[in-house]
């Protein structure tokens, strides 16, 4: 998995990493805008085994075990049926417990997936068991990290990333044994809020979002995360846009019959996914199981010929494939302006 997303992706840029505390229990609080990509984002660049609360209903069948494998629990919503919450009572005795032993555990805080660059208004729920772990573990340290995920396109692949973590919010800091713990939680999301917008290139909805999002899908990768951040800031129209040239369109056509029995099960699959957030997983997870299966397959019709001759156009394959997809980024972005 972790090979396939520095395929995946263009590049993933990480910042602030040096802010992590050495010893203690960690809550990981992402701000969550692309399925199931989000907590392997953390995960793999984390370095560490994480548990990570998951929504319910994405469990079941081969899924269940797949995702029990990677460490990622259900976290259950009223959405999900009343009686279901109390299985929540379980889970979250083994979060405490992961977090006194000093463990890490990922949160999304904002408690929903959604496609905004800006962060959604996040829940009590991180905050509370951020509160609730350091009161049952006096002598351990709980923090919580804000971080913030910005992908260029969440959408398509060869999309760069900026991970980016934020201060850590020290829990003993806000106990207050004069204030309700209502209050105290209160606090611990106010102060969360403030420092994940700090991590997120675009911190919050503005009038100006439908131009920042077009200047976003159109960025090289090169910038960095304070000058993609100070940029948007000025961002008041922005219009880039182009139609792909002859060769460009050539090679986006072989690409696309070199390839044709994959791009034809992915785009099935994809349209039998209701929620747009799950795309970037479902191309994610096509890519890896499903490519190298193709070329083998390639290299196995066209090894009558000769083996040089068929690695040639495997190669010629993935270089097509991968020109396509540049060009329908192109494509892609352009019509969002």
């Amino acid at each position: 998995m972790q090979i396939g997303f520095y395929f995946y992706f263009k590049k993933i840029k990480v910042y602030g990493k040096e802010k992590l505390p050495k010893k203690g229990g960690v809550i990981l609080s992402p701000n969550h805008q692309n399925g199931v990509i989000d907590p392997f984002i953390v995960g793999v660049d984390y370095g560490d085994e994480i548990t990570s609360l998951t929504r319910a209903d994405i469990f079941g069948g081969l899924l269940h075990k797949a995702f029990t494998a990677m460490k990622m629990i259900p976290v259950y919503r009223i959405r999900d049926g009343y009686n279901s919450l109390k299985n929540n009572d379980s889970i979250f005795d083994l979060c405490y417990s992961l977090l006194g032993k000093g463990k890490p555990v990922q949160i999304f805080s904002e408690g929903r997936q959604h496609e905004n660059y800006y962060l959604m208004p996040i829940s009590k729920g991180s905050s509370r068991m951020a509160l609730t772990a350091q009161k049952m573990f006096p002598k351990q340290n709980i923090y919580i990290i804000p971080i913030g995920i910005n992908y260029s396109n969440r959408r398509n692949p060869l999309a760069f990333i900026h991970l980016v973590y934020g201060d850590p919010i020290k829990i003993k800091e806000f106990i207050d044994k004069d204030l309700p713990e209502v209050k105290q939680i209160n606090n611990i999301r106010d102060e969360l809020t403030i420092r994940m917008k700090k991590c997120l290139w675009l911190p919050e909805k503005n009038e100006q979002n439908i131009n920042q999002y077009s200047y976003i899908n159109n960025l090289s990768g090169k910038e960095s995360f304070e000058e993609i951040r100070n940029s948007l800031n000025m961002v008041s129209s922005y219009k880039e846009s182009r139609e792909l040239n002859k060769i460009e369109k050539i090679f986006s056509f072989a690409g696309y019959l070199l390839n044709l029995p994959f791009l034809l099960i992915t785009n099935k699959v994809l349209s039998k996914i209701d929620d747009v957030v799950y795309y970037g997983t479902i191309k994610l997870v096509c890519g890896i199981f499903l490519l190298p299966l193709w070329w083998a397959i390639l290299i196995l019709i066209t090894n009558f010929m000769n083996i040089q001759y068929s690695l040639i156009i495997v190669l010629a394959s993935i270089i097509t494939l991968y020109i396509r997809q540049i060009n329908r980024n192109i494509i892609y972005n352009s019509k969002k302006l």
